[in-house]
């Protein structure tokens, strides 16, 4: 798995950079004024996720469950 960039992890959209899982925000880029949301550490040579719980993260986890749009695989 890659070290950066966005990637799926345990069902989550995270952009991946620097060991780093930060929150993928619709519309935004990590070059964006939007204040990025840590959610944690990635290893890319164990594949080893390890969250960060936290009220921001909590908060974002949210409104991502949230808005998410149910899809039929028929």
């Amino acid at each position: 798995m890659p070290s950066h960039g966005v990637e799926i992890i345990d069902g989550i959209p995270v952009h991946l950079k620097d060991g780093n899982m930060l929150a993928f925000q619709h519309g935004s880029s990590l070059n964006s004024e939007i204040q990025p949301i840590k959610l944690g550490t990635y290893d890319s040579t164990t594949k080893k996720a390890t969250w960060s719980p936290s009220d921001a993260m909590t908060q974002w986890l949210e409104n991502f469950r949230a808005t998410m749009t149910g899809r039929s695989r028929k």
